[in-house]
Parts: C-alpha cells; structure tokens; sequence
C-alpha cells in the first residue's frame, strides 16, 4: 500500500516500479527470484514485506537479498529500506527510541531485523548511503492488519469502545512516510516514523468512524468486552475478538520519532485530525 505514496511523492521524477501486479515496470515475486535490471537507479526504496508467519523471512529477507543481488553489478547511491517497530520486540510501553536494543519476538519483526543487518553490510560493502525507517502502524489507502481490522468493525457496527479504556498507540500516515522516505535518502540513518500524537485508541476509532460516515461506536463495560474476548479464543480465527486482539487495544505501546525530525525538516500529520478534518477529493491516494 506503501508503493502509490512513494510514487506520488516522487512525482516529479523518473520512477521505476517492481512489484508482482502486471502494472508494475519490473514484475517480480523478490522472495524466489531476482530481477534483471538493465539500467542504474539514483535511489532505490524497498518497501515490499510481508507480515505473514508464514512466508515473513522468504519476503522480508530473502526478497531483500535476493534485490541485492540484482543491484549489485550496479548499486544505487542511496537506499531507503522500510522496516518495522516490531523489530523491538515489545507489546506494552511508552516514548520507545531508536537507542532500545531490537529484540524481536515474531516470524515478522525477526525478519525486519535480519534484513536490517543484511542491508548494514551491503550498504557498507557497495558505498551505498542506507536509511532505514522503522514506522508505527501505517494509515492510508490499502492499508492491512490491526487498523483494517478496526475500520470493518466500525463500518460493519461490531466494534465497540471499552469503558475507562485510555491506551495509547503510535500511528503514521502514508504520505508522511513517504516524504520521509525522500529526505533523509542522501542522509542515511535508523529512524522511527509516528505522528507525535500518539493518540488514545478511542480517539482513533472515533476518527476512523467520523471518515467512514460518521458511524456510531457504543461503550462496553471491560467485563463484557473480556467474556467476548475468551469466546473468541474458543472460536479461532472465525471470532473478530481475541484475547491478542484486546491485549493491543486496551494496551499502550507508544515509539519516540523526535530523532528523525532533528536531521530533517519533517512535520508528520496529526493522523487523527486529519482523519477528521481533510477533505478528501477524487484526486486523493
């Protein structure tokens, strides 16, 4: 989903795309094969992933090696890599900075890393200026996972606020990404990306319901959200609550990005405002 904001970011200048759609100038599955390049790249950002157990290293690494590879005979200037906090491994805690020691605890996060590490010898090897981001949870257009999740409850009325619930979640968008992305490319760096608002996850919802049409989220008593959360651990994957699903809601986990705007001039959007605030035209991502 990353993919059309780094290209509308990069809208004044000459853009080669790879990806696995037919769209795409360079089609290619970078997790069991390596593209034939037949031209050299100012600045490559490899923002491909996956966040699947079950295929996160074949993607997350081998797809960064194996572009490596197809890079080599003639590397870029810079490359920009898109990671993950999920590199550090932590479920629950405030103002995380980029001097926490990654201790990743997923397929996911494990990956990330790995390919950090990988990226850090490359780079170095090939005198190849590297970034690397570590986003929050993403907003935008095509966005998957825990915030997916959140926009169909609310659409389809089976999301609900907890009661007295005031956790806190790091959030980024796109755009903002994106532009990151751009500046700090001739720099290079370890940073993490957020809004700096950090906002409670009830504001959140209530953004996201304002986007979607104004959609209404009833209050739950913590007791009747925790007996939903263990019928749905009976149920698996069938259920849109589990006792996961609720631990990250009713948990705060926030990421400190101030790093990042000391080297660059970078002023992330207030997600939540403009959730709720910017006008969308038919010319939006």
């Amino acid at each position: 989903m990353l993919g059309r904001f780094l290209c509308n970011e990069y809208n004044d200048c000459k853009v080669t795309t790879l990806g696995l759609d037919s769209d795409n100038d360079f089609v290619c599955n970078l997790a069991n094969g390596k593209p034939a390049f037949d031209t050299r790249f100012d600045t490559v950002i490899h923002a491909a992933g996956s966040t699947s157990h079950d295929d996160a290293m074949e993607v997350n690494l081998n797809g960064t090696i194996n572009l490596c590879e197809a890079l080599s005979d003639n590397p870029p200037q810079q490359f920009v890599f898109i990671s993950s906090v999920q590199v550090y491994g932590i479920d629950s805690r405030e103002n995380i900075d980029e001097s926490t020691p990654a201790n990743p605890t997923t397929p996911y996060g494990s990956s990330k890393l790995q390919a950090e590490q990988y990226l850090a010898q490359w780079c170095n090897s090939h005198n190849v200026v590297l970034s690397i981001l570590r986003p929050a949870l993403i907003m935008g257009t095509g966005m998957k996972g825990t915030l997916l999740s959140m926009i169909k409850g609310i659409s389809d009325g089976y999301y609900f606020h907890i009661k007295g619930n005031d956790a806190r979640r790091s959030i980024v968008h796109a755009k903002d990404v994106a532009k990151a992305a751009r500046l700090i490319a001739p720099i290079g760096g370890t940073f993490n990306l957020t809004d700096n608002t950090h906002p409670t996850v009830h504001d959140l919802a209530e953004a996201i319901a304002h986007r979607i049409g104004g959609k209404r989220i009833y209050t739950l008593p913590r007791w009747c959200v925790n007996l939903a959360a263990s019928m749905g651990d009976i149920m698996g994957g069938k259920a849109p609550l589990s006792s996961k699903k609720l631990q990250q809601l009713t948990t705060t986990l926030t990421f400190n990005s101030d790093a990042i705007s000391k080297v660059i001039d970078w002023s992330p959007v207030n997600v939540a405002d403009y959730l709720r605030n910017h006008q969308y035209t038919d010319s939006d991502i």
